[in-house]
């Protein structure tokens, strides 16, 4: 086995005992994004280093232990560790680089631009994780452990959900995210149906507007 491939599976394991089982940001998070971001890989034409994107993808998260902004200690940690374990450090800055930009508002802020075509699949992968059916309880589920209002919750969609699509780096990404976000307007709609009252009255106007 080669170093680098027995460094993924050491951070395989560390990522699972971090980050634990919570379904919006622990493992289970992390491996979904790790399942999309090789099918990105799949349909674009596009030279990828395997063990760049594996490492990104595996570390992005490890950062929300301590807090946020979750991608700057992600990527302090990333830093540290893949110097100590012998990565050469132009590769090391290219994992810190997809770390810290697979935020969008952390990126916004900072003037953070991608580096590589793996840092672009990671930010992609990692919003497409947002979207769909998963999306949709990602947002009750983290909204639920964030002492969130069910108006927050809901909010949550139109405020960043809904304009995810914008976000895509490449064509692929872009139709997928369409499709899924039609998923998470359906999701939306169903429960805004069930709730009634002036969720219901409201629901038409807000899902017009959404992008």
């Amino acid at each position: 086995m080669s170093k680098k491939r027995e460094l993924l599976e050491k951070l395989s394991e560390l990522a699972k005992n971090v980050l634990g089982d919570n379904f919006s940001h622990g493992f289970p998070h992390v491996a979904r994004v790790r399942r999309i971001s090789w099918e990105i890989v799949d349909n674009i034409d596009a030279e990828v280093d395997p063990f760049l994107l594996d490492a990104s993808i595996l570390l992005h998260d490890i950062g929300r232990v301590v807090g946020e902004p979750h991608a700057y200690y992600s990527a302090l940690f990333a830093r540290a560790y893949l110097l100590e374990h012998g990565i050469e450090s132009s590769c090391v800055e290219k994992v810190v680089n997809a770390i810290l930009y697979h935020s969008f508002s952390y990126a916004r802020r900072h003037g953070i631009k991608p580096m590589t075509v793996e840092a672009m699949i990671l930010s992609d992968a990692d919003k497409l994780d947002a979207l769909g059916i998963v999306g949709f309880l990602r947002v009750f589920h983290y909204g639920w452990e964030r002492r969130r209002s069910l108006e927050q919750s809901i909010n949550h969609f139109y405020e960043k959900i809904f304009k995810l699509p914008e976000l895509m780096h490449f064509e692929y990404t872009r139709k997928k995210a369409k499709e899924l976000v039609a998923t998470t307007k359906w999701a939306l709609d169903r429960l805004l149906d069930e709730i009634g009252s002036d969720w219901g009255s409201q629901k038409h106007h807000r899902l017009t507007q959404a992008p």
